[in-house]
């Protein structure tokens, strides 16, 4: 969490470091004769393309956000996740997404056979698998 929070405080100083940037270079326009832009040369000189390169700017901004932001957690999570589901063996204490502990009994292709109960054996998938529940913390118990 503490990651997230870092990377957010670092993209919104980003955000405000390009901002003034990009404010303090569109508040000098200059003009052909040396002297104050007025009103419709400022706007006709923008309209014209001398501001159309900050549309790009902020547009990768936006992207660089939405990927450090979005797409980048989720594919950590996908590939914890795989990787949880890949090192299943036999005996391993898990805890599904509907909150039942069990041991592990048996891991074929897509499902799982987990005992919750002493006699009391289920059959779920894979995907259904929440966190495995190490050693450590059963010790602690």
């Amino acid at each position: 969490m503490n990651l997230k929070k870092r990377t957010i405080s670092i993209l919104v100083i980003c955000m405000l470091i390009v901002s003034v940037g990009l404010l303090s270079i569109a508040c000098t326009v200059p003009t052909e004769e040396g002297g104050a832009a007025t009103g419709a040369e400022e706007a006709a000189t923008t309209a014209t393309g001398s501001g159309g390169w900050m549309v790009w700017v902020w547009l990768a901004v936006i992207l660089v956000a939405f990927y450090f932001l979005l797409i980048w957690p989720q594919r950590k999570r996908n590939k914890e996740t795989q990787e949880l589901l890949s090192g299943l063996q036999r005996g391993d204490e898990i805890v599904t997404i509907g909150g039942f502990h069990g041991r592990v009994k048996d891991v074929r292709d897509d499902v799982v056979i987990i005992t919750i109960a002493s006699g009391v054996d289920v059959k779920i998938s894979k995907s259904a698998i929440a966190k495995k529940i190490s050693q450590q913390q059963e010790s602690k118990k």
